[in-house]
């Protein structure tokens, strides 16, 4: 039976209703960023993902001409942020800047979504190796003494990390592992925060990246015992590396990286990689990263999503070993 004209009409305004709905989304995005974009991150201000998140954001909006906000979500070592994004609108609108402590959250296997199916990979920020502090009146002049210290008094010293399952807790839990002793894990909601407490003398030691410890270090402020580095720092060439200090074996790293809920819009992931891939690239800013001891990736999305995978089984052989749970 043929149809009524009113039902041909209804049906051809609807078919161009669709057409014309595809047709806006795809403009849509081939247009991206065409409004403000949001990066998450998912710790305290201050932090080291904080700080290249902000250097990031701030050439992003220069280069496509939108505003690039940076949005702190500190919290359960990072899962709160993480959350936000991963159940946002995939329009590449909302980004995470995360860190090697998700890689770490996603082998404790606690996390509130599925850390590698849930996500989109979007590129690889940059990497760094952390140093290993104590305050300028400490008793521990060195790492060898730390260590003996240790050793003597199972349980006794304190450690601050940005939580449970952050990356400073799990870099300490594997230095503590080549040097054979037991420190007391202090878990804080940033790593600002128990910079800090270190400062105030609440904890004994601590770790970050020399993008915030270098310039505390150089100005007296801190006392750095040992680099997590393969080679000295060449603007801290007193520091020594774990290797000779005696403890080859663990390379702690601590990598930054944008991801994006799960199926983002291509164009958006194939635009954010684009435009970083380039803003890592200028020599202005590489050097600004190198200076403050950091290094920088880049790269296509697969390869952040195999670091991630990589980094997945790195940690679950440590928990294994350190017997760590979340309390």
């Amino acid at each position: 039976m043929n149809a009524s004209p009113w039902v041909r009409n209804t049906l051809a305004i609807s078919a161009s209703m669709v057409v014309m709905s595809f047709a806006t989304s795809v403009a849509a995005q081939q247009n991206y960023p065409a409004r403000p974009v949001r990066i998450v991150v998912p710790f305290s201000p201050g932090g080291g993902g904080d700080t290249i998140a902000r250097k990031i954001a701030a050439r992003l909006s220069e280069r496509t001409g939108v505003t690039v906000v940076v949005d702190n979500r500190a919290g359960a070592s990072g899962n709160i942020g993480a959350e936000l994004v991963v159940k946002s609108p995939p329009d590449g609108y909302t980004v995470l800047s995360t860190s090697s402590t998700y890689g770490i959250q996603a082998a404790i296997g606690k996390t509130p979504f599925d850390p590698v199916n849930d996500i989109t990979p979007v590129v690889a920020l940059t990497r760094s190796h952390p140093l290993l502090v104590v305050t300028p009146n400490s008793q521990f002049r060195t790492m060898r003494e730390l260590i003996d210290f240790a050793k003597k008094n199972p349980g006794k010293l304190t450690y601050g990390s940005a939580g449970i399952g952050a990356i400073a807790h799990m870099n300490m839990e594997g230095i503590s592992a080549l040097a054979g002793i037991r420190l007391t894990h202090v878990p804080y909601k940033g790593s600002s925060q128990a910079l800090a407490d270190l400062m105030g003398g609440n904890i004994d030691v601590t770790s970050g990246i020399p993008v915030i410890i270098g310039p505390m270090a150089r100005a007296g402020r801190v006392r750095v015992l040992v680099t997590g580095a393969p080679a000295r720092h060449p603007s801290l060439p007193d520091v020594p590396t774990l290797a000779e200090i005696g403890l080859p074996g663990f390379e702690p790293v601590d990598w930054k990286a944008f991801l994006g809920p799960k199926n983002m819009a291509p164009s958006a992931v194939a635009k954010l990689n684009g435009e970083v891939n380039a803003i890592l690239k200028e020599k202005e800013f590489s050097s600004v990263l190198e200076a403050d001891g950091s290094t920088a990736m880049g790269g296509p999305p697969a390869d952040l999503m195999a670091l991630i995978k990589g980094d997945v089984e790195r940690w679950r052989k440590l928990i294994r070993e350190r017997q760590i749970k979340l309390e």
